[in-house]
């Protein structure tokens, strides 16, 4: 680990998150194009946006521990490449279904993608910055998902599939970018000592306690976020391109919670509780945003409001992630093994709001963000007992 950190290199890896969360920000704001022009229900392709999880959502522990065995720079390499040639085979998709499959081999490139870069993070962030640079590493999925946002409809105006091009041919570049300017890193582990690692993972409470939080906020998040234009879009008449800008202004509140929660940990401020608040107002503000009364304005406010204060639930992830694993291979485990969480709740997050509004109707869509909140206090607070266990870092318990 080096003494003093490389910022530049920080910034560099981050920017390589964000170039994988903009194939999440894509699906969001197609979901109205891809529904005309492929003839999608809203529930096919509320699957599409969350399909991009379907490998990690039961493969993240197995995905982090074949990453560990693997020099980062290069499974960081190689994801962008996958990232950037299902994007443009997804193009080319003759139907849903197709795309669909494409969607899967993009979530497999974005896996290797944030599973790599943390590793590389901890090679080049000084002691004493970790923490920090952990919660902002969180910034990378709203930073990247809201530009495509603000961006895609433009992008999208001949067609979503110039969207899906654009995308394939900026991972790919990007792919040039990280080969440039990030050395290779060593940490590689043997395979017989992988599996010894996934044991004592699995052994561990803190892990497990980590990647059920990750999977309740991301099944919120991608719900949210995903629906998001199209509630915008058919039940209160926007265009596209002006639900993408309320969208994108959401999301990046979701950016502006993620350095928030750096700083409050810095402070002092325990990780639990800071989780503790984002669920909160997770469980409240559904029923502002799903109303049918309030205008546009207050619905987008209260949106904002809601992914500022819970974008502080993935920062703390990433920040207790390290003390809870006590080597670099162990972190890449522990971080495939959120990952799991998070990317369940990537693909049944917006189905299962897709599938609860068709049923029900989107005014009794903030029921199942109390359901939300309920489980989220409860596992912050396993939590909080597990961390004060594991030692008090540099910003507190």
């Amino acid at each position: 680990m080096s003494a003093q950190t490389r910022w530049s290199a920080v910034v560099i890896l981050i920017a390589a998150g964000m170039v994988a969360a903009f194939q999440i920000g894509k699906a969001a704001i197609a979901v109205p194009l891809l529904q005309q022009d492929l003839g999608l229900s809203l529930v096919f392709a509320s699957w599409i946006v969350g399909a991009f999880g379907a490998l990690g959502a039961f493969g993240g522990i197995f995905a982090g521990t074949i990453v560990s065995m693997f020099e980062p720079r290069r499974t960081l390499l190689v994801g962008l490449c996958l990232t950037g040639l299902a994007s443009i085979a997804g193009a080319l998709a003759p139907n849903g279904a197709v795309l669909l499959a494409t969607r899967v081999a993009e979530g497999c490139g974005f896996l290797a993608i944030v599973l790599s870069v943390p590793r590389l993070l901890r090679t080049i962030a000084g002691p004493a910055e970790r923490d920090r640079i952990f919660a902002f590493w969180g910034v990378y999925l709203p930073a990247g998902s809201a530009l495509m946002m603000l961006l895609g409809p433009l992008i999208a105006a001949p067609g979503w599939r110039v969207l899906w091009l654009v995308n394939g041919v900026a991972a790919l570049a990007y792919a040039g970018v990280i080969a440039r300017t990030i050395a290779a890193q060593p940490g590689a582990a043997e395979a017989s000592r992988a599996l010894l690692n996934i044991a004592q993972v699995l052994r561990s409470p803190g892990p497990l306690l980590l990647t059920a939080i990750f999977g309740i906020y991301t099944f919120h998040y991608f719900a949210l976020t995903g629906l998001l234009p199209t509630l915008l879009v058919d039940r209160l008449g926007l265009s596209i391109a002006a639900a993408g800008v309320v969208s994108a202004l959401t999301v990046l509140a979701n950016g502006i919670g993620n350095l928030t929660a750096g700083v409050l940990i810095r402070m002092g401020v325990p990780l639990w509780a800071v989780a503790t608040a984002g669920f909160t107002v997770i469980g409240t503000s559904g029923f502002a945003i799903f109303s049918d009364q309030l205008p546009v304005a207050v619905i987008a406010l209260a949106a904002a409001a809601t992914l500022a204060v819970s974008g502080l639930i993935p920062a703390s992830i990433f920040a207790a992630a390290p003390r809870l694993a006590a080597s670099a291979a162990l972190l890449s485990i522990t971080i495939g093994l959120a990952m799991n969480g998070s990317n369940l709740g990537q693909l049944l997050g917006p189905a299962a709001l897709a599938a609860f509004v068709q049923r029900y109707g989107w005014d009794r869509a903030p029921l199942l963000f109390v359901g939300v909140m309920v489980a989220g206090l409860s596992v912050a607070l396993a939590l909080r007992a597990v961390l004060r266990r594991a030692g008090p870092p540099a910003g507190g318990a």
